[in-house]
């Protein structure tokens, strides 16, 4: 497992170098767009990537919220031309709550490139410990400030990507909100089109959904372990709103449709079920900066939620979440 997770990590950052350094610039409207990629860009941020699941129940239309211990790591980084690189770091003053929340161990390798007329996320997760958000709607002894119901034994593992193509890339700049290598000095949007891919799993030693939730989730779909593929379209629309000429306010919308293959197995089965069904997929971003031709800073949020299938009717389903929300302060220098 170890050297897959390396081996696919370098063709993720391969995909990075290939479609960040375009032979020939494209042309933009100056009157809406100006180029900064020429300057050197050095910033300090902190992320916070996630990977965590809902399991619903169709009838009794109650929740499992199910989410790893995140980390909040803190880093540097730098771009210039068509290259950047980032380093983060967890620090154990700033993530200290083992105690409430379990541990989780992790491998998480997110990419999310910007050319002009493309935007293409790839991402590659492992996680391993999670905990319920929602004991209180199960447990009636639960209260606020005790640890949270922990599951060491649930894994999951997801690979995903999808690739947008934007269509008024001549007014409209991603990169200005969500790299900050442009200024875009008026509002604009686009319509977009693309297509996305996934691959996830989840599975524990025992049941995913509690015990205590056998009446409201009946015995007989209680499943310990499912896995999804499925391949889907996406349209939607982006828009930047330029407000006081350096303060950015950008929202996309892109839901989609997509066909996946599942595949259950259930805690008193030793046989899989599978099958075949249509979802949907909502992929969203959001961005507060604030660009100027010397500095930047600002907050950005990207969230990819999908739908996924645990058979029996799809009386139980999954709702599965990956993204990433950063902080930054960035300042550029020219050179020669």
């Amino acid at each position: 497992m170890i050297r897959l997770l390396f081996f696919l990590f370098i063709f993720i950052f391969l995909i990075d170098l290939l479609y960040g350094q375009p032979a020939v610039k494209e042309n933009c409207d100056t009157a809406y767009i100006k180029d900064l990629s020429d300057k050197l860009s050095v910033r300090l941020y902190g992320v916070n990537k996630f990977n965590k699941f809902r399991i619903y129940n169709k009838d009794s239309d109650h929740s499992l919220y199910y989410s790893p211990n995140s980390n909040f790591n803190l880093g540097v980084g730098a771009n210039y031309k068509w290259f950047g690189l980032g380093l983060a770091f967890n620090f154990p003053f700033v993530n200290n709550d083992d105690d409430i929340y379990g541990k989780t161990k992790r491998f998480d390798a997110q990419t999310n490139i910007f050319t002009r007329r493309l935007v293409i996320d790839v991402y590659l997760q492992y996680y391993q410990g999670f905990y319920i958000e929602n004991p209180d709607s199960y447990q009636n002894d639960w209260t606020e400030g005790n640890p949270y119901p922990q599951r060491s034994d649930i894994i999951t593992a997801t690979i995903g990507g999808s690739c947008i193509y934007a269509f008024n890339y001549k007014k409209y700049s991603a990169k200005a909100a969500f790299v900050q290598t442009e200024l875009q000095k008026k509002s604009a949007g686009s319509f977009l089109l693309g297509g996305f891919f996934s691959l996830f799993g989840i599975t524990g030693d025992s049941s995913l959904i509690p015990y205590e939730l056998k009446e409201v989730y009946s015995p007989d779909l209680f499943f310990k372990h499912v896995s999804v593929t499925g391949t889907g379209v996406a349209f939607g629309y982006s828009h930047t709103f330029v407000m006081w000429k350096k303060l950015y306010l950008s929202f996309t919308l892109v839901p989609g449709i997509y066909v996946q293959n599942y595949s259950v197995k259930y805690e008193d089965e030793q046989e899989q079920e599978t099958g075949t069904f249509i979802s949907g997929r909502f992929l969203g971003r959001m961005a507060l900066v604030y660009n100027s031709e010397k500095s930047y800073a600002g907050i950005t949020a990207i969230n990819d939620s999908f739908s996924g299938n645990t058979g029996e009717g799809q009386k139980n389903r999954l709702n599965i979440e990956v993204g990433v929300v950063r902080i930054f302060y960035g300042r550029r220098f020219s050179i020669k």
